[in-house]
Protein backbone atom coordinates (compact mmCIF):
# COMPACT_ATOMS: atom_id res chain seq x y z
CA UNK A 1 0.00 0.00 0.00
CA UNK A 2 1.46 3.39 -1.15
CA UNK A 3 2.42 5.96 1.96
CA UNK A 4 -0.56 7.92 0.64
CA UNK A 5 -2.84 5.72 1.81
CA UNK A 6 -1.25 4.51 5.38
CA UNK A 7 -0.75 8.05 6.26
CA UNK A 8 -4.65 8.28 5.65
CA UNK A 9 -5.82 5.67 7.50
CA UNK A 10 -3.43 6.79 10.45
CA UNK A 11 -4.93 9.83 10.72
CA UNK A 12 -8.23 8.62 10.94
CA UNK A 13 -7.38 6.49 13.95
CA UNK A 14 -5.93 9.36 15.67
CA UNK A 15 -9.66 11.14 15.27
CA UNK A 16 -11.07 8.57 16.45
CA UNK A 17 -9.69 6.97 19.23
CA UNK A 18 -10.18 10.81 20.74
CA UNK A 19 -13.32 11.86 20.42
CA UNK A 20 -14.46 8.31 22.46
CA UNK A 21 -11.88 8.99 25.39
CA UNK A 22 -12.71 12.32 26.02
CA UNK A 23 -15.30 12.97 28.91
CA UNK A 24 -16.12 16.65 27.36
CA UNK A 25 -17.49 14.96 24.24
CA UNK A 26 -19.45 12.33 25.90
CA UNK A 27 -22.00 12.95 23.44
CA UNK A 28 -20.20 12.42 20.03
CA UNK A 29 -20.80 9.83 17.95
CA UNK A 30 -19.00 6.60 16.47
CA UNK A 31 -19.49 6.28 12.74
CA UNK A 32 -18.68 3.52 10.89
CA UNK A 33 -18.21 2.24 7.20
CA UNK A 34 -17.15 -1.65 6.60
CA UNK A 35 -16.90 -2.44 3.47
CA UNK A 36 -15.43 -6.50 2.49
CA UNK A 37 -15.11 -8.40 -0.92
CA UNK A 38 -14.72 -11.99 -1.29
CA UNK A 39 -16.71 -13.41 -4.19
CA UNK A 40 -15.00 -11.82 -7.20
CA UNK A 41 -16.60 -13.59 -10.17
CA UNK A 42 -13.28 -13.36 -11.93
CA UNK A 43 -10.85 -15.82 -13.61
CA UNK A 44 -7.47 -13.86 -12.22
CA UNK A 45 -8.95 -13.14 -8.67
CA UNK A 46 -9.33 -16.30 -6.74
CA UNK A 47 -12.24 -15.47 -4.10
CA UNK A 48 -11.78 -15.68 -0.59
CA UNK A 49 -13.25 -17.37 2.47
CA UNK A 50 -12.47 -14.77 5.13
CA UNK A 51 -13.90 -11.45 5.03
CA UNK A 52 -17.47 -12.77 5.22
CA UNK A 53 -16.67 -13.77 8.73
CA UNK A 54 -14.58 -10.74 9.10
CA UNK A 55 -17.31 -8.37 8.16
CA UNK A 56 -19.44 -9.78 10.34
CA UNK A 57 -16.97 -9.83 13.56
CA UNK A 58 -16.00 -6.25 12.66
CA UNK A 59 -20.03 -5.35 12.68
CA UNK A 60 -20.25 -6.89 16.59
CA UNK A 61 -16.96 -5.10 17.77
CA UNK A 62 -18.00 -1.54 16.80
CA UNK A 63 -21.79 -1.69 17.67
CA UNK A 64 -20.24 -3.23 21.28
CA UNK A 65 -17.76 -0.37 21.49
CA UNK A 66 -21.25 2.11 20.81
CA UNK A 67 -21.21 2.40 17.31
CA UNK A 68 -24.93 3.18 15.79
CA UNK A 69 -25.00 4.72 12.67
CA UNK A 70 -22.91 1.72 10.70
CA UNK A 71 -23.29 1.32 6.90
CA UNK A 72 -22.16 -2.28 5.38
CA UNK A 73 -21.28 -2.63 2.05
CA UNK A 74 -20.42 -6.27 0.58
CA UNK A 75 -19.65 -8.54 -2.62
CA UNK A 76 -21.49 -7.10 -5.44
CA UNK A 77 -22.39 -3.93 -3.85
CA UNK A 78 -19.18 -2.90 -3.23
CA UNK A 79 -18.12 -0.27 -6.06
CA UNK A 80 -16.48 3.15 -6.42
CA UNK A 81 -19.69 5.02 -6.50
CA UNK A 82 -20.81 3.06 -3.44
CA UNK A 83 -17.81 3.53 -1.13
CA UNK A 84 -17.59 7.37 -1.91
CA UNK A 85 -21.49 7.79 -1.60
CA UNK A 86 -21.51 5.98 1.83
CA UNK A 87 -18.31 7.92 3.08
CA UNK A 88 -19.75 11.14 1.49
CA UNK A 89 -22.74 10.54 3.51
CA UNK A 90 -21.06 9.85 6.50
CA UNK A 91 -18.99 12.85 6.29
CA UNK A 92 -22.31 15.29 5.65
CA UNK A 93 -24.23 13.38 8.69
CA UNK A 94 -20.39 13.85 11.22
CA UNK A 95 -19.63 16.62 13.53
CA UNK A 96 -16.84 17.84 15.28
CA UNK A 97 -15.80 15.53 17.94
CA UNK A 98 -16.94 12.18 16.38
CA UNK A 99 -15.56 9.28 14.85
CA UNK A 100 -15.43 7.60 11.68
CA UNK A 101 -14.74 4.06 11.49
CA UNK A 102 -13.26 3.31 7.96
CA UNK A 103 -12.65 -0.73 7.44
CA UNK A 104 -12.10 -3.00 4.66
CA UNK A 105 -11.84 -6.54 4.35
CA UNK A 106 -10.59 -8.64 1.01
CA UNK A 107 -7.85 -8.52 -1.49
CA UNK A 108 -5.21 -5.74 -2.25
CA UNK A 109 -3.42 -5.62 -5.28
CA UNK A 110 -0.11 -3.43 -6.82
CA UNK A 111 -0.84 -0.84 -10.15
CA UNK A 112 1.88 1.34 -11.75
CA UNK A 113 1.54 5.06 -10.31
CA UNK A 114 -0.20 7.19 -12.56
CA UNK A 115 2.43 10.00 -11.53
CA UNK A 116 5.94 9.08 -10.52
CA UNK A 117 8.59 10.42 -8.56
CA UNK A 118 6.50 11.15 -5.38
CA UNK A 119 6.55 10.31 -2.01
CA UNK A 120 4.06 7.76 -2.40
CA UNK A 121 6.69 6.06 -4.59
CA UNK A 122 5.91 4.64 -8.42
CA UNK A 123 3.46 2.12 -7.45
CA UNK A 124 -0.14 2.32 -6.43
CA UNK A 125 -1.89 -0.21 -3.96
CA UNK A 126 -5.41 -0.52 -4.79
CA UNK A 127 -8.45 -2.67 -4.37
CA UNK A 128 -9.58 -4.67 -6.54
CA UNK A 129 -13.75 -5.00 -6.66
CA UNK A 130 -15.99 -8.15 -7.44
CA UNK A 131 -15.96 -8.01 -10.99
CA UNK A 132 -12.30 -6.58 -11.50
CA UNK A 133 -10.93 -7.29 -14.76
CA UNK A 134 -7.17 -5.76 -15.36
CA UNK A 135 -7.96 -5.69 -19.22
CA UNK A 136 -11.27 -3.83 -19.21
CA UNK A 137 -10.16 -0.85 -17.07
CA UNK A 138 -13.43 0.22 -15.74
CA UNK A 139 -12.62 2.25 -12.68
CA UNK A 140 -15.97 1.14 -10.70
CA UNK A 141 -14.14 -2.08 -10.04
CA UNK A 142 -11.19 -0.75 -8.77
CA UNK A 143 -10.44 1.96 -5.81
CA UNK A 144 -6.81 3.16 -5.52
CA UNK A 145 -5.42 4.71 -2.34
CA UNK A 146 -5.26 8.01 -3.89
CA UNK A 147 -8.74 7.75 -4.08
CA UNK A 148 -9.42 7.30 -0.16
CA UNK A 149 -7.38 9.88 0.22
CA UNK A 150 -9.20 12.66 -2.07
CA UNK A 151 -12.60 11.43 -0.55
CA UNK A 152 -11.37 11.92 3.22
CA UNK A 153 -9.91 15.32 2.48
CA UNK A 154 -13.00 16.40 0.77
CA UNK A 155 -16.06 14.91 2.69
CA UNK A 156 -14.58 14.73 6.51
CA UNK A 157 -14.36 17.57 8.11
CA UNK A 158 -11.28 18.35 10.51
CA UNK A 159 -12.71 18.01 13.53
CA UNK A 160 -13.77 14.47 12.86
CA UNK A 161 -11.30 12.03 13.40
CA UNK A 162 -10.88 8.41 11.45
CA UNK A 163 -9.56 5.29 12.34
CA UNK A 164 -8.98 3.29 8.52
CA UNK A 165 -8.52 -0.34 8.85
CA UNK A 166 -7.55 -2.37 5.66
CA UNK A 167 -7.07 -6.25 6.59
CA UNK A 168 -5.65 -6.88 3.00
CA UNK A 169 -1.99 -7.38 1.65
CA UNK A 170 0.22 -4.64 0.87
CA UNK A 171 2.74 -5.85 -1.92
CA UNK A 172 5.59 -7.76 -1.51
CA UNK A 173 7.47 -11.34 -1.29
CA UNK A 174 7.62 -14.12 1.77
CA UNK A 175 10.89 -15.32 3.33
CA UNK A 176 9.53 -19.41 3.18
CA UNK A 177 6.81 -20.63 1.23
CA UNK A 178 3.87 -22.05 2.34
CA UNK A 179 3.42 -26.13 2.48
CA UNK A 180 0.70 -27.34 0.15
CA UNK A 181 0.77 -30.52 2.67
CA UNK A 182 -0.77 -27.82 5.15
CA UNK A 183 -3.96 -26.78 3.73
CA UNK A 184 -5.92 -23.37 4.64
CA UNK A 185 -3.39 -20.34 4.19
CA UNK A 186 -4.55 -18.32 2.00
CA UNK A 187 -2.83 -14.76 0.80
CA UNK A 188 -5.00 -11.93 0.25
CA UNK A 189 -2.47 -10.72 -2.49
CA UNK A 190 -4.52 -11.07 -6.08
CA UNK A 191 -2.99 -11.06 -9.75
CA UNK A 192 0.26 -12.87 -8.93
CA UNK A 193 1.35 -9.90 -6.72
CA UNK A 194 2.36 -8.48 -9.96
CA UNK A 195 1.63 -4.87 -11.07
CA UNK A 196 -1.29 -3.59 -13.15
CA UNK A 197 -1.67 -0.60 -15.38
CA UNK A 198 -5.30 0.88 -14.56
CA UNK A 199 -7.78 3.07 -16.45
CA UNK A 200 -8.38 6.64 -15.71
CA UNK A 201 -10.12 7.54 -12.45
CA UNK A 202 -13.48 9.89 -12.07
CA UNK A 203 -12.95 13.00 -10.32
CA UNK A 204 -14.31 13.89 -6.77
CA UNK A 205 -18.73 12.79 -7.49
CA UNK A 206 -18.97 15.35 -4.44
CA UNK A 207 -19.02 18.98 -3.95
CA UNK A 208 -16.03 19.55 -0.99
CA UNK A 209 -17.54 20.13 2.91
CA UNK A 210 -13.98 22.25 3.06
CA UNK A 211 -13.21 24.20 -0.08
CA UNK A 212 -10.03 25.36 1.31
CA UNK A 213 -8.70 22.06 0.51
CA UNK A 214 -10.12 21.40 -2.76
CA UNK A 215 -6.81 21.56 -4.45
CA UNK A 216 -4.56 20.11 -2.57
CA UNK A 217 -6.48 17.21 -2.41
CA UNK A 218 -6.24 16.39 -5.58
CA UNK A 219 -2.44 16.67 -6.06
CA UNK A 220 -0.24 14.66 -6.90
CA UNK A 221 2.04 15.23 -3.58
CA UNK A 222 -0.25 14.99 -0.38
CA UNK A 223 0.64 15.98 3.14
CA UNK A 224 -0.59 13.16 5.62
CA UNK A 225 -4.01 14.46 6.98
CA UNK A 226 -3.90 15.19 10.24
CA UNK A 227 -7.15 13.50 11.27
CA UNK A 228 -6.11 9.87 10.35
CA UNK A 229 -4.70 7.37 11.52
CA UNK A 230 -4.15 3.93 10.25
CA UNK A 231 -3.65 0.28 10.67
CA UNK A 232 -2.55 -1.95 8.28
CA UNK A 233 -2.54 -5.87 8.28
CA UNK A 234 1.19 -6.52 6.67
CA UNK A 235 4.15 -4.17 5.87
CA UNK A 236 4.81 -2.66 2.61
CA UNK A 237 6.95 -5.70 1.94
CA UNK A 238 4.69 -8.20 3.18
CA UNK A 239 1.69 -10.53 2.11
CA UNK A 240 -1.79 -10.66 4.46
CA UNK A 241 -2.92 -13.83 5.04
CA UNK A 242 -5.91 -15.73 6.38
CA UNK A 243 -6.68 -18.96 7.96
CA UNK A 244 -8.55 -21.11 10.40
CA UNK A 245 -7.90 -19.62 13.73
CA UNK A 246 -7.18 -21.56 16.91
CA UNK A 247 -10.13 -22.28 18.12
CA UNK A 248 -11.79 -25.42 17.55
CA UNK A 249 -14.58 -25.15 14.85
CA UNK A 250 -13.51 -21.23 14.05
CA UNK A 251 -14.06 -20.39 10.45
CA UNK A 252 -11.45 -18.67 8.48
CA UNK A 253 -10.39 -15.51 9.38
CA UNK A 254 -7.83 -12.19 8.42
CA UNK A 255 -5.20 -12.15 11.37
CA UNK A 256 -5.45 -8.65 11.58
CA UNK A 257 -9.35 -8.29 12.15
CA UNK A 258 -9.18 -11.52 14.35
CA UNK A 259 -6.38 -9.69 16.53
CA UNK A 260 -8.47 -6.31 16.61
CA UNK A 261 -11.91 -8.07 18.00
CA UNK A 262 -10.00 -10.55 20.64
CA UNK A 263 -7.04 -7.27 21.88
CA UNK A 264 -11.10 -5.69 22.97
CA UNK A 265 -13.30 -8.05 24.08
CA UNK A 266 -11.10 -10.74 26.10
CA UNK A 267 -9.33 -10.23 29.56
CA UNK A 268 -5.47 -9.92 30.19
CA UNK A 269 -3.45 -11.90 31.81
CA UNK A 270 -4.93 -10.96 35.09
CA UNK A 271 -8.72 -12.16 33.79
CA UNK A 272 -9.90 -8.77 33.51
CA UNK A 273 -10.10 -5.33 31.46
CA UNK A 274 -8.60 -5.98 27.85
CA UNK A 275 -5.88 -8.17 26.42
CA UNK A 276 -4.55 -5.25 24.15
CA UNK A 277 -4.22 -2.92 27.44
CA UNK A 278 -0.37 -3.88 27.88
CA UNK A 279 -0.24 -1.47 31.13
CA UNK A 280 -3.39 -3.23 32.66
CA UNK A 281 -4.35 0.51 33.34
CA UNK A 282 -7.79 0.07 32.46
CA UNK A 283 -7.17 2.58 29.16
CA UNK A 284 -6.56 1.63 26.13
CA UNK A 285 -3.77 3.83 24.00
CA UNK A 286 -3.25 3.71 20.43
CA UNK A 287 0.06 3.01 20.81
CA UNK A 288 -0.62 0.04 23.00
CA UNK A 289 -3.36 -1.04 20.42
CA UNK A 290 0.10 -1.06 17.37
CA UNK A 291 2.09 -3.39 20.07
CA UNK A 292 -0.61 -5.71 20.65
CA UNK A 293 -1.72 -6.36 16.81
CA UNK A 294 1.82 -6.86 15.78
CA UNK A 295 2.94 -9.41 18.22
CA UNK A 296 -0.76 -10.99 17.68
CA UNK A 297 -0.23 -11.12 13.41
CA UNK A 298 3.42 -12.40 14.02
CA UNK A 299 2.74 -15.04 15.63
CA UNK A 300 -0.59 -16.27 14.14
CA UNK A 301 1.32 -16.10 10.59
CA UNK A 302 4.02 -17.91 11.77
CA UNK A 303 6.19 -14.28 11.72
CA UNK A 304 5.44 -13.61 7.52
CA UNK A 305 3.30 -11.00 8.82
CA UNK A 306 3.95 -7.95 10.65
CA UNK A 307 0.79 -5.29 10.62
CA UNK A 308 1.79 -1.76 11.18
CA UNK A 309 0.19 1.50 12.54
CA UNK A 310 0.96 5.10 11.46
CA UNK A 311 0.09 7.15 14.13
CA UNK A 312 1.09 11.33 14.14
CA UNK A 313 3.77 12.45 15.87
CA UNK A 314 3.55 12.83 20.11
CA UNK A 315 0.14 10.32 20.38
CA UNK A 316 0.82 6.77 20.85
CA UNK A 317 -0.58 7.70 24.23
CA UNK A 318 -4.01 8.77 22.81
CA UNK A 319 -6.60 6.69 24.76
CA UNK A 320 -8.52 4.77 22.42
CA UNK A 321 -12.43 4.51 22.18
CA UNK A 322 -12.26 1.07 23.36
CA UNK A 323 -14.49 -0.26 26.73
CA UNK A 324 -13.87 -2.95 29.37
CA UNK A 325 -15.46 -5.97 28.27
CA UNK A 326 -17.68 -7.68 31.15
CA UNK A 327 -16.89 -10.49 33.06
CA UNK A 328 -15.55 -13.38 30.74
CA UNK A 329 -17.60 -16.90 31.37
CA UNK A 330 -15.88 -19.00 33.29
CA UNK A 331 -12.47 -20.33 31.56
CA UNK A 332 -13.28 -23.87 29.62
CA UNK A 333 -10.35 -26.08 28.96
CA UNK A 334 -8.58 -25.48 25.42
CA UNK A 335 -9.99 -27.37 22.50
CA UNK A 336 -7.72 -30.92 20.99
CA UNK A 337 -5.50 -29.79 17.69
CA UNK A 338 -6.39 -31.70 14.86
CA UNK A 339 -3.91 -34.07 13.37
CA UNK A 340 -4.05 -35.14 10.03
CA UNK A 341 -2.13 -38.26 9.11
CA UNK A 342 -2.36 -38.99 4.93
CA UNK A 343 -1.42 -43.30 5.41
CA UNK A 344 -4.20 -44.77 6.63
CA UNK A 345 -2.34 -47.15 8.27
CA UNK A 346 -0.49 -44.77 10.62
CA UNK A 347 -3.50 -42.79 10.72
CA UNK A 348 -4.49 -45.86 13.20
CA UNK A 349 -1.43 -45.93 14.95
CA UNK A 350 -2.13 -42.25 16.41
CA UNK A 351 -5.85 -42.75 17.39
CA UNK A 352 -7.18 -43.31 20.62
CA UNK A 353 -8.43 -41.56 23.42
CA UNK A 354 -6.06 -40.71 25.56
CA UNK A 355 -4.01 -38.29 23.28
CA UNK A 356 -4.03 -34.86 23.29
CA UNK A 357 -4.98 -34.43 19.91
CA UNK A 358 -8.40 -35.22 17.56
CA UNK A 359 -7.27 -37.44 14.59
CA UNK A 360 -9.07 -35.53 11.34
CA UNK A 361 -9.79 -37.96 8.20
CA UNK A 362 -9.49 -34.56 5.96
CA UNK A 363 -6.20 -32.53 6.20
CA UNK A 364 -8.01 -29.24 5.49
CA UNK A 365 -8.61 -27.18 8.91
CA UNK A 366 -6.11 -29.49 10.42
CA UNK A 367 -3.92 -27.96 12.94
CA UNK A 368 -1.05 -30.61 12.65
CA UNK A 369 -0.12 -32.92 9.50
CA UNK A 370 2.44 -35.48 10.17
CA UNK A 371 4.24 -36.86 7.09
CA UNK A 372 4.80 -40.09 8.32
CA UNK A 373 6.83 -41.06 5.12
CA UNK A 374 9.18 -38.05 5.64
CA UNK A 375 9.17 -37.96 9.38
CA UNK A 376 8.06 -34.33 9.86
CA UNK A 377 5.39 -32.39 11.11
CA UNK A 378 4.36 -29.38 9.24
CA UNK A 379 1.81 -26.69 10.90
CA UNK A 380 -1.14 -25.10 9.83
CA UNK A 381 0.23 -21.93 8.95
CA UNK A 382 2.01 -24.13 5.95
CA UNK A 383 5.63 -24.15 8.06
CA UNK A 384 7.60 -27.85 8.76
CA UNK A 385 7.33 -27.12 12.47
CA UNK A 386 9.49 -30.69 13.40
CA UNK A 387 11.51 -33.20 11.55
CA UNK A 388 12.38 -36.59 13.05
CA UNK A 389 9.15 -37.14 14.38
CA UNK A 390 9.11 -41.09 14.24
CA UNK A 391 7.45 -42.20 17.09
CA UNK A 392 4.07 -41.76 19.24
CA UNK A 393 6.29 -39.75 22.42
CA UNK A 394 8.12 -37.83 19.46
CA UNK A 395 5.00 -36.51 18.27
CA UNK A 396 3.17 -36.13 21.86
CA UNK A 397 6.33 -33.59 22.16
CA UNK A 398 6.00 -31.66 19.47
CA UNK A 399 1.83 -30.90 19.90
CA UNK A 400 2.62 -30.41 23.88
CA UNK A 401 5.01 -27.61 22.53
CA UNK A 402 2.84 -25.87 20.28
CA UNK A 403 -0.22 -26.17 22.91
CA UNK A 404 2.39 -24.67 25.58
CA UNK A 405 2.89 -21.28 22.80
CA UNK A 406 -0.38 -20.91 21.99
CA UNK A 407 -1.52 -20.58 25.48
CA UNK A 408 1.43 -17.77 25.94
CA UNK A 409 0.18 -16.07 22.99
CA UNK A 410 -2.89 -13.91 24.12
CA UNK A 411 -0.48 -13.09 27.66
CA UNK A 412 2.44 -11.41 25.04
CA UNK A 413 3.14 -8.22 25.80
CA UNK A 414 6.25 -6.25 24.03
CA UNK A 415 5.52 -2.42 25.09
CA UNK A 416 8.53 -2.65 28.02
CA UNK A 417 11.04 -5.05 26.15
CA UNK A 418 11.07 -7.21 22.26
CA UNK A 419 13.22 -10.73 21.68
CA UNK A 420 14.42 -9.91 18.11
CA UNK A 421 16.22 -12.89 16.36
CA UNK A 422 18.88 -12.58 14.10
CA UNK A 423 20.80 -11.72 11.96
CA UNK A 424 18.52 -13.14 9.07
CA UNK A 425 14.99 -11.04 8.68
CA UNK A 426 12.31 -11.65 11.08
CA UNK A 427 10.73 -15.33 9.80
CA UNK A 428 13.74 -16.66 7.66
CA UNK A 429 14.77 -19.83 7.49
CA UNK A 430 17.89 -21.16 9.13
CA UNK A 431 20.20 -23.52 7.63
CA UNK A 432 21.75 -26.28 9.86
CA UNK A 433 24.98 -24.50 11.48
CA UNK A 434 23.91 -20.98 10.48
CA UNK A 435 24.73 -18.22 13.25
CA UNK A 436 21.55 -16.90 15.01
CA UNK A 437 21.59 -13.86 17.38
CA UNK A 438 18.91 -12.87 20.20
CA UNK A 439 18.90 -9.36 21.36
CA UNK A 440 16.32 -8.41 23.66
CA UNK A 441 15.48 -5.04 23.02
CA UNK A 442 14.31 -2.85 25.88
CA UNK A 443 12.43 0.66 25.73
CA UNK A 444 14.14 3.14 27.66
CA UNK A 445 11.06 5.48 27.44
CA UNK A 446 8.62 3.00 29.29
CA UNK A 447 11.26 1.78 32.24
CA UNK A 448 12.34 3.75 34.85
CA UNK A 449 13.30 1.34 37.27
CA UNK A 450 15.98 -1.94 37.01
CA UNK A 451 14.70 -5.07 35.15
CA UNK A 452 15.07 -8.85 35.69
CA UNK A 453 15.47 -10.94 32.52
CA UNK A 454 14.88 -14.52 32.24
CA UNK A 455 15.16 -16.45 28.52
CA UNK A 456 14.68 -19.81 27.51
CA UNK A 457 14.37 -21.69 24.24
CA UNK A 458 11.55 -24.67 23.76
CA UNK A 459 12.83 -26.40 21.16
CA UNK A 460 11.02 -27.75 17.99
CA UNK A 461 10.59 -31.50 20.00
CA UNK A 462 9.68 -29.06 23.05
CA UNK A 463 12.67 -29.26 24.92
CA UNK A 464 12.86 -26.57 27.32
CA UNK A 465 16.47 -25.09 27.30
CA UNK A 466 17.99 -21.89 29.76
CA UNK A 467 19.69 -19.36 27.74
CA UNK A 468 19.95 -16.74 30.56
CA UNK A 469 20.93 -16.02 33.11
CA UNK A 470 22.89 -18.80 33.07
CA UNK A 471 26.32 -18.41 33.26
CA UNK A 472 28.02 -17.04 36.95
CA UNK A 473 28.82 -13.30 34.90
CA UNK A 474 24.93 -12.91 34.36
CA UNK A 475 24.23 -12.78 37.77
CA UNK A 476 20.72 -12.17 38.83
CA UNK A 477 19.71 -10.69 35.03
CA UNK A 478 19.37 -7.75 36.23
CA UNK A 479 19.12 -5.13 33.61
CA UNK A 480 19.77 -0.98 34.20
CA UNK A 481 16.61 1.22 33.06
CA UNK A 482 16.16 0.86 29.62
CA UNK A 483 19.29 -1.30 29.28
CA UNK A 484 19.11 -3.90 26.26
CA UNK A 485 20.09 -7.44 27.04
CA UNK A 486 23.89 -8.18 25.60
CA UNK A 487 23.29 -10.22 22.76
CA UNK A 488 23.58 -13.95 22.67
CA UNK A 489 25.02 -15.89 20.03
CA UNK A 490 24.40 -19.41 19.11
CA UNK A 491 24.31 -21.34 16.31
CA UNK A 492 21.30 -23.99 14.43
CA UNK A 493 21.84 -27.68 15.25
CA UNK A 494 19.44 -30.48 15.51
CA UNK A 495 16.55 -30.43 16.77
CA UNK A 496 15.23 -28.57 13.10
CA UNK A 497 11.75 -26.93 12.96
CA UNK A 498 10.59 -24.20 15.12
CA UNK A 499 12.35 -23.35 18.06
CA UNK A 500 10.41 -20.98 20.16
CA UNK A 501 13.02 -18.54 22.38
CA UNK A 502 11.08 -17.07 25.38
CA UNK A 503 12.34 -13.89 26.98
CA UNK A 504 10.14 -12.88 30.67
CA UNK A 505 11.43 -9.62 32.22
CA UNK A 506 9.94 -8.93 35.32
CA UNK A 507 10.40 -6.16 38.27
CA UNK A 508 11.54 -8.38 40.70
CA UNK A 509 13.80 -11.68 39.63
CA UNK A 510 11.59 -14.72 39.24
CA UNK A 511 13.69 -17.30 42.21
CA UNK A 512 11.20 -20.16 42.12
CA UNK A 513 10.28 -19.95 38.32
CA UNK A 514 13.86 -20.21 37.68
CA UNK A 515 14.28 -22.92 39.92
CA UNK A 516 10.95 -24.38 38.02
CA UNK A 517 13.32 -23.91 34.47
CA UNK A 518 16.67 -25.59 36.22
CA UNK A 519 14.03 -28.46 37.06
CA UNK A 520 12.40 -28.90 33.50
CA UNK A 521 15.68 -28.11 31.51
CA UNK A 522 16.17 -30.74 28.95
CA UNK A 523 12.78 -31.90 29.71
CA UNK A 524 9.78 -31.96 26.95
CA UNK A 525 8.01 -29.58 29.77
CA UNK A 526 7.20 -26.47 27.79
CA UNK A 527 2.99 -27.26 29.38
CA UNK A 528 4.66 -26.77 32.92
CA UNK A 529 5.86 -23.01 32.70
CA UNK A 530 2.39 -21.25 30.95
CA UNK A 531 0.51 -21.06 34.63
CA UNK A 532 3.90 -19.79 36.66
CA UNK A 533 4.09 -16.95 33.66
CA UNK A 534 0.57 -16.65 33.47
CA UNK A 535 1.05 -15.33 37.60
CA UNK A 536 4.28 -13.75 37.05
CA UNK A 537 2.48 -11.27 34.44
CA UNK A 538 -0.90 -10.87 36.53
CA UNK A 539 1.32 -10.12 39.45
CA UNK A 540 3.21 -7.15 37.97
CA UNK A 541 0.37 -5.88 35.16
CA UNK A 542 2.20 -2.84 33.14
CA UNK A 543 5.63 -3.59 34.44
CA UNK A 544 6.51 -7.26 33.53
CA UNK A 545 6.90 -8.54 30.13
CA UNK A 546 6.49 -11.41 27.80
CA UNK A 547 7.99 -11.37 24.21
CA UNK A 548 8.80 -15.07 22.15
CA UNK A 549 11.17 -15.11 18.89
CA UNK A 550 10.22 -17.63 16.52
CA UNK A 551 13.27 -19.47 14.87
CA UNK A 552 12.63 -21.60 11.85
CA UNK A 553 15.38 -24.06 10.79
CA UNK A 554 16.75 -26.64 8.63
CA UNK A 555 17.35 -27.39 5.25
Amino acid sequence: MGKGLRGLWATVLTAFVTIMASPSLAKAETRALLVGAWQFHSSQIMDLAGPENDLAAMETVIRGQGASDVTILRNEGVSRTTVETALHALGLRSKPGDWIFLYYTGHGALAEASVKGTRDGDTDQFLPLPGFDPDSKDAERFIVDKDFYTWLALYVPRGVQVLMMADTCHSGTLHRSVDPRAMGMTPRLTLGGRNVELGSRPAPRFASTLASVEGAALTATREDLPNLFYIGAARDDQIAWENALPVEGAPTRGFLTWSFEQGLTTPGADGRGMAADQDGDGKLTIGELGTYLNVQVRMLSGQRQESSIIIPPGREGQGLFATVPPPPAPPVAPPLPGLYVADVKARASVAGADHPWRVLIDGKGADFVWDNVRHVMLRRTGDMVAQNVKTLPQLRGVIDKWAAIEAMRPLLSEQRARLVVGPLDNGARYPSGAPVTLALQADGQRVAAPQYATVFNIASDGTVQRLFPVAPSDGDGRLAPGQSLPVLESQVIAPYGADHVVALVTPQPPEAFRVLLRTVENQRAANWLVAPIRELLAKSPGQASLSIGELYTGN
